[in-house]
Formats: C-alpha cells, structure tokens, sequence
C-alpha cells in the first residue's frame, strides 16, 4: 500500500505535494483518508519523502526522475505560485555575484489581504515571502530549470524592485552595481515603462540613475516630476546630502 503510494504520486508527476494531493491520491487507488497520516509517516522514516513545513512533503532527491528539488520550487509552493524576485532575481539575471542564503519571493494579494512578510527555514535554507498587491503582478515571465518552471521577475522589473525594496535587494550599493552590471542588456524603453507603473519618488530615483549612468534619458519621467520636493536617492538612508535640482533627489550615498 505505502510503495503503491509512492508510485501513484511519482507517475502523476508529483514532486512536492500536500496533505490535500495526498487524499487525491489516496481517492485513485480506493484508500481510507484515514490511512494517509500512517502512509506519510511510514514514507518519511523509510527516507522515501521528507517534510517541508506544515502539511506539505517532498519526494526525496534519491528517487526522483529528474533533478533533485530546487529551492526555487519551493519557493513556488509557498508563495502559491508569486513569483522569484529582489536580490534572488538579481543573481539568477547576472546582476550580482552574491551567494546567497535566503530566497526572495513575491506574493500576490488582493491590497485588503496583505499582511506583513514572512520567513521560513526550509531543508536548511531561508526564504523570505514579500507579499504585495497583485496590481502589481507584471513584469513576470516564466523560466523553465530542469522538469520545472517558475516565475521570475524579468531584468526590467527586477532593476525597478531594486529601487523599491532595497532591503530585500542588499542595500543601495548593490542595487546600483546591479544597473551599472545591466547597462548593456537592459531595455530602456521597457525600464522607463514599467517606472511610470511605480510612485513619482521611484521614478526619480530612476531618472537619476540612467542619467548618471549616460543611459538614454526619459522625457517622461521628467514631465512627471511637478513636485517640490526632494526624495531621498537612497530610502533607507539618512536625509543628507547633495540636493539634485534635475531630479529633485536629495543624493544621501
């Protein structure tokens, strides 16, 4: 019955799956629920599945088909399909050359829903879950790694993240080193695009930078700026500096 189970799951492509699949399976081959909790746990001492968190489990690396779980898949299970971004994203586009130990990921909410943001130990990695409003659910594509596929923010939008959730991003330094390592392979016009999307001081911030940079320019980001006031280049930073009439940023490096 406990190998049946595990066959069941393996052959309908399962790779991490919950108590929920589980029943799903259990219903195929006209098991009890009942009998689940001691078909799991009859699963994990013998090595064949292991537990992530609550109520979800992973075939074991050993018996898989294809390659072993990545910790991007993971990430997908628990932001129910967000998307990876910030500094995770930063590496996986060549931005950064930072080993990382925790796990960027986006979670889309309706604005009502958010609540604050979440860690998780898993497997002996850390992901942080970002969860923002799923108005801004764009800029996304999907990457296939191996048998799998995940959602990643793409190198414009990743670069836009960067000026917004510098925390999650290494902090100002790395943010910047991140555009100076995407000047060639960015897309301006995207870039610019996709700014317009973000609150006036992330277009500002953004104006400065290709124009520190000698990328092409933006008339539109320009017309956007009507405000007197000057926004910090650096949000986490403190409020000194060199005040940038152009931009209105106060540059605060």
């Amino acid at each position: 019955m406990i190998l049946e189970f595990l066959r069941e799951l393996t052959e309908t492509s399962y790779r991490i799956f919950t108590v929920q699949d589980s029943k799903k399976i259990a219903k195929l081959l006209g098991l009890k629920e009942s009998n689940i909790p001691y078909i799991l746990r009859s699963l994990v001492s013998k090595g064949l599945i292991r537990s992530l968190y609550r109520g979800t489990y992973a075939i074991e690396d050993t018996i898989l088909s294809g390659s072993p779980i990545h910790k991007f898949e993971i990430a997908m299970n628990i932001s129910r399909k967000g998307a990876i971004c910030c500094w995770s994203a930063f590496v996986f586009h060549g931005l950064s050359d930072q080993i990382l130990s925790t796990t960027f990921v986006f979670q889309f909410m309706r604005g009502s829903a958010r609540r604050s943001d979440y860690k998780y130990q898993i497997d002996h990695s850390k992901y942080q879950l970002i969860q923002i409003d799923s108005k801004h659910n764009w800029g996304i594509k999907t990457i296939r790694l191996g048998e799998i596929t995940v959602n990643m923010t793409d190198l414009e939008r990743t670069l836009i993240d960067g000026l917004i959730y510098q925390q999650y991003c290494g902090g100002f330094r790395e943010v910047m080193d991140a555009f100076l390592n995407a000047k060639d392979k960015l897309d301006p016009e995207k870039l610019i695009q996709y700014a317009l999307k973000t609150p006036i001081a992330t277009q500002k911030r953004l104006g400065w930078i290709l124009s520190s940079l000698g990328i092409s320019q933006s008339k539109e980001i320009k017309d956007q700026i009507t405000t007197t006031r000057y926004d910090k280049l650096n949000p986490l930073g403190i409020r000194r500096g060199k005040y940038n009439k152009e931009w209105m940023i106060l540059e605060n490096f």
